[in-house]
C-alpha cells in the first residue's frame, strides 16, 4: 500500500514539474510574441493564474509525504520520545483538518462553478473554472489523507527519532 501512495504523490508531484515546465514555454511565448512581433499570447495571465493554483496543491501532498515542510525543532528535539511522536500526530491532525476545511469550504463552489459554467477570464480567452475547483478539491482531500496517514503513525509512536524519520 506504501508504494501505491507514494508512486501516486510521486505522479503528482512530477505533473507539477511538467506544469512549470509548460507555464514557463507559455511565458516564454507569450514574451517572445511581444517583444518580436507585437502580438502576446492573450491568455498568459489566465493559464499563469490557474497554473500556479494548480501547480501549488499537485505537489504538497508529496512534500508532507516526504516531510520537506518548514519547521523548527528546537524545543521539539527536548521532549521526551513519546511526547515528541504524539505533539507530532497532533500537529500532522491539524494539517488533516486544515485540508478537510478548504475541502468542505470549497465543495459548494465547485458544483456551482459546474452547474453555471463559470470561467475565469475575458471573452479573449476563458478557461472554465470548474476543473480547477474540483482538481484542487481532490488534491486538498490527499493532502488531508497523507496527513491522517502521518497522525496515525504518531498515536502509534512511529515518530520518535530527533531526525524525525519514519521506520520503513
Amino acid at each position: 500500500m506504501k508504494l501505491c501512495i507514494d508512486r501516486l504523490l510521486l505522479g503528482l508531484h512530477v505533473a507539477g514539474a511538467c506544469l512549470v515546465a509548460a507555464l514557463t514555454l507559455i511565458i516564454v511565448y507569450d514574451v517572445s510574441g511581444r517583444l518580436l512581433f507585437n502580438r502576446p499570447f492573450a491568455g498568459t495571465a489566465e493559464l499563469v493564474g490557474v497554473g500556479l493554483v494548480l501547480l501549488t496543491f499537485l505537489q504538497t501532498p508529496y512534500v508532507i509525504r516526504q516531510r520537506k515542510l518548514l519547521r523548527v525543532t528546537f524545543l521539539l528535539d527536548l521532549l521526551p520520545a513519546m511526547v515528541r511522536s504524539w505533539l507530532n500526530a497532533f500537529t500532522y491532525l491539524l494539517g488533516a483538518a486544515f485540508f478537510i476545511a478548504m475541502a468542505v469550504a470549497s465543495w459548494e463552489p465547485a458544483w456551482n462553478g459546474w452547474a453555471t459554467d463559470e470561467f475565469f477570464g475575458n471573452d479573449a480567452f476563458r478557461i472554465a473554472a470548474w476543473p480547477l475547483r474540483f482538481g484542487t478539491l481532490a488534491l486538498w482531500i490527499v493532502a488531508a489523507l497523507v496527513c491522517l496517514l502521518y497522525a496515525i503513525d504518531g498515536v502509534r509512536g512511529r515518530m520518535r527519532d530527533k531526525d524525525d524519520q519514519l521506520p520503513e
